[in-house]
C-alpha cells in the first residue's frame, strides 16, 4: 500500500495541484474559492472537495489510485473516516505552497495549526545558506521548516503545542523531508538549549491582547503584541552562530509615529548586543473606519469565550492608558552587533496589504 510521502506526487499527476496554482499564494482564502469548484473537471470534484473545501466525501468515488488515503489519512490523525465518508480533521486543509504540501489551518477556519498572509510573507524573506544549520521557532504546521529545507543542511523545529507538533511531522512525512528535519515540542529556545544555528525563523504569537482577559493559548502576544518576539531576541545572542542572523515576524501595538515600537527594538538591541532592522509594511489605525479593531476584539473573544463587547471595551481601555492609537506589521532581522536599530518605514497611504505592500 503507498504511504503519506506518496500523496504528493499522486494529487500532482491528478491535476488538483494545477486547480490550487489558479489562486494568488500572497492571499491564502480557500473560503473563497467554493464558487471555482464547477470549473474542475468531474474526476477533480471529490478531491478538490476533500482537500481545499474540507468537505465529508464518500470514500468510494475516490479515483482508484487514492483508495489508499481513507486509511493513511486517519492514521496519521488529519481526517476522520466512518467506513463510508471520509472527511480532514476539522480546519484542515492541503495547500502547495512554493512547492511544498502541508495540512494546515487557514484563514477563516480557526487559530490552530494556522498558516495564512504573514506565513508567507515571511518565508518569501528567508534562503539559508547551503550547510547552514536553521532553527524555526514557533513552527506551527511547519512551513518555514520545509521551506527551509530546500536550502539549508538540517532543520530543527520547535513547537509548544503538541496537535501542532503531530501535525507539523505529518508534514515533514507529507514532503519526504525526514532526514532533514527534527520537530520538537517545547517553549522557544528550551529543547535546544546549549546549540547554536546559523539562521534563525520565528513566526510567533503576535496578537496584541489587553492585560485581565482570559490567556488565549494561541497568538497571545502580550499586551503589545510583541511579548514572543522580545523573548526570541533575548535569546539569540546564545542561539546565534557568530556569524548568524534571525528573521522574525511581529507586531507591535504603538503610537502613529512608532515611537514605542523604536524605543522597544532599541532597548533590546542595546541590552542583547543585537544589530536590528525592522522593516515596518503596514500600519491599521485602531478605532478607524475599516473596523480592524472590531474584528480582531470578536477574533479574540471567539477564541477565550468572551463576550465580544467586554473584549473591545478591554481593549479600548488598555489602548487609552497606554495611549496606543495603531497597530504596525513588521519584519525583524537581527545578527550580533553593537546595538544598532534600523527602522525602514514602507508603508503606503493607498496599500491594501497587511504583510505586502500592494
Amino acid at each position: 500500500m503507498p504511504a503519506l510521502g506518496d500523496l504528493i506526487e499522486t494529487l500532482t499527476d491528478s491535476g488538483l495541484g494545477e486547480f490550487l496554482a489558479s489562486f494568488s499564494p500572497l492571499h491564502l482564502r480557500p473560503l473563497d474559492w467554493p464558487p471555482y469548484r464547477d470549473r474542475v473537471p468531474d474526476r477533480l470534484r471529490v478531491l478538490v472537495d476533500l482537500f481545499a473545501f474540507g468537505a465529508e466525501i464518500d470514500a468510494r468515488e475516490l479515483p482508484q489510485e487514492l483508495g489508499w488515503i481513507s486509511v493513511e489519512l486517519p492514521r496519521a490523525g488529519v481526517a476522520i473516516f466512518d467506513g463510508r465518508n471520509l472527511q480532514l480533521t476539522a480546519g484542515l486543509r492541503l495547500v502547495p505552497v512554493a512547492g511544498r504540501w502541508l495540512f494546515c489551518t487557514p484563514p477563516g477556519a480557526g487559530l490552530s495549526h494556522y498558516l495564512g498572509d504573514d506565513s508567507i510573507a515571511l518565508m518569501l524573506r528567508i534562503q539559508p545558506k547551503a550547510n547552514a544549520t536553521v532553527l524555526d521557532l514557533c513552527s506551527g504546521s511547519g512551513l518555514q521548516a520545509l521551506h527551509c529545507a530546500g536550502f539549508a543542511r538540517r532543520i530543527t523545529a520547535v513547537e509548544r503545542n503538541r496537535d501542532a507538533v503531530e501535525l507539523a511531522r505529518v508534514n515533514v512525512t507529507l514532503n519526504r523531508l525526514e532526514e532533514k528535519i527534527d520537530v520538537l515540542q517545547g517553549d522557544m529556545f528550551e529543547p535546544v538549549d546549549g546549540r547554536q544555528f546559523d539562521l534563525v525563523v520565528a513566526n510567533p504569537p503576535l496578537l496584541p491582547v489587553p492585560d485581565g482577559l482570559p490567556d488565549l493559548f494561541i497568538g497571545h502576544g502580550g499586551y503589545d503584541g510583541m511579548r514572543a518576539c522580545c523573548r526570541i531576541l533575548e535569546g539569540l545572542p546564545t542561539a546565534l552562530s557568530p556569524s548568524g542572523r534571525a528573521h522574525l515576524i511581529a507586531s507591535c501595538l504603538a503610537d502613529a509615529d512608532n515611537h514605542y515600537l523604536r524605543d522597544l527594538l532599541a532597548t533590546a538591541a542595546k541590552t542583547h548586543h543585537l544589530d536590528i532592522t525592522a522593516t515596518v509594511v503596514s500600519m491599521k489605525e485602531m478605532g478607524g473606519a475599516d473596523g480592524y479593531l472590531e474584528a480582531m476584539a470578536s477574533a479574540v473573544a471567539r477564541e477565550i469565550g468572551q463576550d465580544p463587547d467586554r473584549v473591545l471595551a478591554a481593549y479600548r481601555e488598555d489602548m487609552r492608558q497606554r495611549r496606543a492609537t495603531h497597530l504596525s506589521f513588521l519584519f525583524l532581522m537581527a545578527r550580533h552587533g553593537s546595538g544598532r536599530v534600523e527602522l525602514v518605514d514602507m508603508r503606503t497611504p493607498t496599500s491594501q496589504g497587511v504583510w505586502h505592500i500592494g
